[in-house]
């Protein structure tokens, strides 16, 4: 059944304008249509959306409960950016095709839904690059069921059974337990794949039958989501039995094999029920039938009933028929009772939002999670939760195997486990509170190093630190670890230490394995981190386990800090970073011998343009530059002071030889490690034998050493 379009404009009108749809929104940033085609009949996110549980999700009819669904994604730019996106599997459904991206533009796939009646978070999940998309469904029915009783006439106390036609068996959730009404009882059970409705009368007369229905997945009608199918009206007439039918006060009891001594009970007075004597119930009016149950009669009661000693001997249910009094093998009198087994868990599994069920009893604070006890009689029990808060499900699922409750387990609770009640017993099973164990991002990690700190998780380069080294401390700030809405709890982690010298050589290696972090005193569970558990957070000075110490290190060398989350605690793989402190140095002084040769020199004082010189020799202290923020990067320039031979090299006689002083600026290659280069000098300087100034610009040949 399709939305009428202008019954849902009204129902968006008045339920879904005030309400943000935020989830909607992140979708559309990658999908402009997302549609889900169900035998023909299309939904869209657009025009079939219902917010339900703080969530806009896309609504579709469904017939049954594993229904073939097309899936369309229309990508948006945002999309297409992310590149391929692939269909993630679920327990919720059974990929039959995988997603493709169609010539027409749009990815598709298909999918079977499995068991939507079980299905209490159901989202399609798409992986785009390395993020998660979840598309949240929510599947709703029409749902109808009737019984057809004819004219048959009821007995008193005698069990009638009908069988329930519906269009969508599966969808029926099933509460066996007896519903009991002003003349009548019945309840709604499954007997041999089928669902059926059995009927107790208690008086004579007219009787009108009416029951409701539960739904596991809702029905969609005018607006509104109803999980319940109200049945029509049926009536009967009920007859004494040939059999004076003798009703207990207790309906039901539970048979503990231990317990010899029975239970006490009251059953109706009668004129023929013989008082301190023991009559035989049997499930059949025949001779030698199997024994269920013996009952002593103790005395009679001022109120029309006598009080007898009730000692079952084996399981009965009310549906299965009548209980037959007898004295020996003649049957005497009959009624009825459930004979049943006592409540016990044998199972218990957690589902979270978005995963699987999963078999564990554990649970942690702030969250809530659906918790399912499996086991026998459970339909009977009324569980207890010490400590939690248990939410109504929108349809109940509580049978005799299965019992199903959504807990919410308070964020400051104190307690290591809280009990499961039946009543007011305990039944043995317990939920684990456990503290959460979640990688954090290292934001509360802090660096000193002589400067201002740095918070590693905004560390994304090296750190270039300008002269000695001091001493590296590593701070824990725990305030920054848990917060109000998002518990990480406590922090292990692994500190690797290395030292390496200016050519990158690997000089020591340190390791610190046993370090624990926990949350400050801002966090909801402060409470349970204490000293007793390692929860100090000392600061970590590097230079406690170095033997090469941070201020003996040398210029451009290394401390290389590796932090990372200890893998064997943690589900996932957990942070790791690395943090490089280097010694900078701005200023490097050298020696150079240059062989220059062609140089303009121009003496102070004499007129003309000098020609070239020869070879000459020149020995050079110079100061080197560094650039800044670059590591070891030289600039291609030096300043210096030194001796200049003028035609050192040349050997022709008439050749001008001088020795003189100078201060010289020149320009050189800036690759590393080269021996031999050819600079380019401009400069001053003073000859000594001519007792002349003399400026001076030319190449040379450069040796280093």
């Amino acid at each position: 059944m399709k939305f009428k379009k202008k019954a849902l404009l009204i129902y968006l009108l008045l339920v879904l304008i005030p309400i943000t749809a935020s989830g909607q929104g992140r979708l559309k940033d990658y999908f402009s249509k997302i549609e889900l085609h169900i035998d023909t009949n299309i939904y869209s996110l657009q025009e079939n959306s219902i917010f339900h549980k703080n969530t806009m999700k896309l609504a579709f009819e469904h017939e049954t409960m594993n229904p073939v669904v097309l899936v369309k994604l229309f990508p948006s730019e945002e999309a297409l950016r992310v590149g391929t996106m692939e269909l993630v599997s679920s327990p919720d459904y059974t990929v039959l095709d995988t997603l493709a991206l169609m010539i027409e533009g749009y990815y598709q796939c298909k999918i079977q839904f499995n068991h939507l009646q079980d299905s209490e978070f159901l989202n399609i999940r798409i992986k785009a690059g390395d993020k998660m998309i979840s598309i949240p469904l929510f599947p709703y029915s029409h749902t109808y069921a009737t019984i057809y009783p004819g004219d048959e006439e009821l007995f008193i106390g005698e069990v009638k059974k009908y069988p329930l036609i519906t269009n969508n068996e599966a969808n029926i959730d099933i509460d066996p337990r007896w519903i009991k009404k002003d003349n009548y009882e019945y309840r709604i059970f499954r007997e041999d794949n089928n669902i059926m409705i059995a009927i107790l009368p208690l008086t004579t007369g007219d009787i009108s039958l009416d029951f409701t229905l539960h739904l596991h997945r809702p029905n969609f009608e005018k607006g509104n989501l109803n999980y319940q199918l109200e049945s029509d009206k049926f009536f009967f007439k009920v007859k004494g039995s040939r059999l004076s039918f003798l009703n207990f006060d207790n309906k039901e009891i539970i048979w503990n094999r231990e317990d010899r001594t029975g239970v006490e009970l009251q059953i109706d007075n009668h004129p023929k029920l013989e008082i301190n004597k023991t009559y035989r119930i049997e499930a059949t009016d025949e001779k030698g039938g199997p024994l269920i149950a013996e009952m002593y009669t103790v005395r009679r009661l001022s109120n029309e009933r006598v009080l007898c000693s009730f000692r079952p001997y084996n399981y009965h249910k009310i549906s299965k028929g009548y209980l037959f009094i007898k004295d020996g093998d003649s049957p005497k009198f009959i009624t009825n009772i459930n004979i049943l087994r006592e409540p016990k868990i044998t199972g218990v599994s957690i589902l979270r939002e978005g995963g699987s069920w999963v078999n564990s009893k554990q649970i942690y604070p702030g969250e809530t999670v659906e918790v399912r006890f499996e086991g026998e009689g459970l339909s009977r029990a009324e569980f207890k939760f010490e400590d939690l808060k248990e939410s109504a499900l929108d349809s109940v699922i509580h049978t005799d195997f299965v019992s199903h409750h959504i807990l919410t387990v308070p964020i400051d609770i104190h307690k290591k486990s809280v009990q499961v009640y039946n009543g007011n017993k305990k039944t043995g099973i317990t939920l684990d509170i456990q503290e959460y164990q979640k990688p954090r991002e290292f934001d509360f990690i802090v660096i000193e190093h002589g400067t201002s700190p740095a918070i590693v998780s905004n560390i994304k380069e090296p750190i270039l630190h300008r002269g000695t080294i001091g001493d590296v401390n590593i701070h824990f700030d725990g305030r920054y670890i848990d917060e109000r809405n998002e518990l990480y709890g406590k922090q292990f982690l692994e500190i690797e230490i290395r030292i390496k010298d200016n050519n990158n050589k690997l000089v020591e290696k340190q390791v610190i394995d046993n370090i624990e972090v926990c949350p400050g005193s801002n966090s909801p569970r402060s409470f349970s981190y204490t000293s007793k558990d390692g929860c100090t957070n000392p600061d970590i000075s590097v230079n406690d386990y170095l033997s090469n110490k941070t201020y003996s290190l040398e210029n451009w060398s290394t401390v290389e800090l590796i932090i990372k989350h200890r893998k064997e605690f943690y589900e996932s793989s957990g942070y790791s970073t690395r943090i490089e402190i280097i010694k900078e140095k701005l200023v490097t002084f050298d020696v150079d011998l240059s062989i220059p040769a062609g140089l303009i020199i121009k003496t102070v004082g004499e007129e003309g343009f000098p020609g070239l010189t020869g070879i000459s020799l020149s020995m050079l202290a110079q100061f080197s530059f560094y650039q800044k923020g670059e590591v070891q990067r030289l600039r291609p320039y030096k300043v210096g002071a030194g001796f200049l031979a003028k035609n050192a090299f040349n050997f022709n006689p008439e050749a001008e030889r001088d020795l003189g002083i100078v201060i010289l600026g020149s320009v050189y290659p800036t690759r590393k490690n080269r021996k031999f280069s050819f600079p380019l000098y401009a400069g001053m300087g003073y000859f000594l034998n001519e007792e002349k100034f003399f400026y001076l610009i030319g190449p040379g040949v450069r040796i280093n050493f």
